[in-house]
C-alpha cells in the first residue's frame, strides 16, 4: 500500500510537500519551471528516465521531478485531500477510464499534445494511450520443439498439448482467452461478454481448463521465473517478460496471434499544479522519437506508429514489437469498459473458480 494511504488526511498536505517531492528523482534543467511525473518505479521507471524523461527535460528546459504510484488509490487520495502533487501520472487503462468517469482528471489539451501516429481508439478527452504490452502464449521449446500451442484452442487442448500450464491469477484477460478458445472471433469477444449468455459461456470454458492449470501466477516477475525454471511448459504471460527469459538463454517461443493487448495511459489529475508543463511533457513522451527510444530500452510497444519510421528501431527488432503494423491486428485490444462496475463481482467468481 502506498504511503499516501497510510498518512492521515490532516497531515497529508504537510507530509506530501516535505517528503513526496524530495524522495523521488529529479531531472533538473531549469529551476524556475518544473513538472512532476509518477510511474511504477523500479527498472521500468529507470528505462523511462533514460529513454524519455531526461531528453524531455532537456528539450523543454524544465525540471522533471519523479515519484512512484501504486495505482488509482494514490490519485484519488491526492484529489480528496486537496493536495495534488503529480502533474502527470501513468496508470493502467481501467484506472484511466474510471478516473475520467469520476471527474477526477483535467482535459488533455490537444492544441499542445500532437496525436499524429496514435490510433484513434487511444485518444480520449481526459487521458491518452502511452505504451502497449501484450500477454501471449509462450512455451518451452525443449518440451514442444517448434510445435507448441499457437492459439487458445490449442492451449486448452490438454490431449494434443499435454504439459504444465501457467495462467494469470486475475480475472483480467482470462475470460477473453476462454471465449477465443471456444471459437469466438476476436472482434466479437466483448460484444458477447456484454451479455449474460456470453459471460456464462466464458465461465464454462474457463472451468474446463482451471483444474489443469499448474500455477496461477500473480506478478510478471513470477511468470518469467516459472517459464525460466521449467515449472511450466506453457504460459499466458507478458511478451516483454518472455523476451527477458529468451535473453537469459532459455529456448522458448511465442507469437502475437490471439494475444491480449493492454495499454497504460497518461493523465493529469484534477488540480495538478503545473498543467501547462504537464501537457508539454505528455507531448514529448508521445513523440515518435521518444516512443522509439523506449522500445529500444524495453520490449514494450510504442503507441505512436511513427516510432517505426524514425530509424531508431532496426527492422529486425521492429518486427518483434507488438505494435508493429505486421503484429497489431493479430491481437485483442482489451476493453476497460467491460470491467468497470463489475470487476469486484468478476474477481470473486474467478477466485472461487480457481480455488476449487
Amino acid at each position: 500500500m502506498s504511503f499516501l494511504n497510510l498518512i492521515s488526511r490532516r497531515s497529508f498536505c504537510t507530509v506530501l510537500a516535505s517528503v513526496l517531492l524530495t524522495t523521488g528523482g529529479s531531472l533538473s534543467v531549469h529551476a524556475g519551471e518544473q513538472v512532476v511525473f509518477a510511474s511504477w518505479g523500479g527498472s521500468f521507471q529507470d528505462a523511462l528516465r533514460s529513454a524519455m524523461l531526461e531528453p524531455a527535460a532537456s528539450t523543454l528546459s524544465v525540471t522533471v521531478k519523479e515519484d512512484t504510484t501504486n495505482g488509482i488509490q494514490d490519485v484519488r487520495a491526492q484529489i480528496t485531500a486537496g493536495a495534488v502533487a503529480w502533474d502527470v501520472t501513468e496508470q493502467d487503462l481501467p484506472s484511466c477510464e474510471t478516473l475520467s468517469r469520476e471527474g477526477s482528471l483535467e482535459p488533455i489539451d490537444y492544441s499542445i499534445v500532437d496525436t499524429t501516429g496514435i490510433p484513434e481508439g487511444l485518444i480520449h478527452e481526459n487521458y491518452i494511450g502511452f505504451i502497449n504490452f501484450t500477454k501471449v502464449i509462450a512455451y518451452r521449446k525443449d518440451v514442444f520443439g517448434d510445435n507448441g500451442p499457437s492459439n487458445w484452442a490449442e492451449f486448452w487442448d490438454t490431449e494434443k498439448f499435454p504439459g504444465k500450464r501457467g495462467m494469470h491469477g486475475k480475472v483480467n484477460y482470462n475470460l477473453e482467452a476462454a471465449l477465443m478458445a471456444d471459437g469466438v472471433p476476436m472482434g466479437e469477444v466483448y460484444d458477447l461478454l456484454a451479455t449474460d449468455e456470453g459471460k456464462d459461456r466464458a465461465w464454462a470454458k474457463l472451468g474446463e481448463i482451471a483444474p489443469k492449470v499448474t500455477v496461477w501466477y500473480r506478478g510478471g516477475s513470477q511468470s518469467a521465473q516459472l517459464l525460466r525454471d521449467g515449472e511450466v511448459d506453457m504460459i499466458h504471460m507478458g511478451h516483454n517478460r518472455v523476451e527477458s527469459v529468451m535473453g537469459s538463454g532459455i529456448d522458448v517461443a511465442y507469437a502475437f496471434d490471439g494475444g491480449t493487448m493492454d495499454i497504460d495511459c497518461l493523465l493529469v489529475p484534477r488540480g495538478a499544479p503545473n498543467k501547462g508543463n504537464a501537457m508539454r511533457l505528455i507531448n514529448e513522451l508521445l513523440s515518435a522519437k521518444s516512443q522509439a527510444r523506449l522500445a529500444m530500452t524495453m520490449p514494450l510497444g510504442p503507441v505512436n506508429a511513427g516510432a517505426f519510421d524514425t530509424g531508431i528501431i532496426p527492422e529486425e527488432t521492429a518486427i518483434k514489437v507488438n505494435t508493429h503494423p505486421s503484429n497489431y491486428g493479430k491481437q485483442l485490444l482489451v476493453d476497460p469498459k467491460f470491467y468497470i462496475g463489475q470487476l469486484g463481482e468478476l474477481t470473486e467468481e474467478f477466485d472461487t473458480l480457481i480455488q476449487q
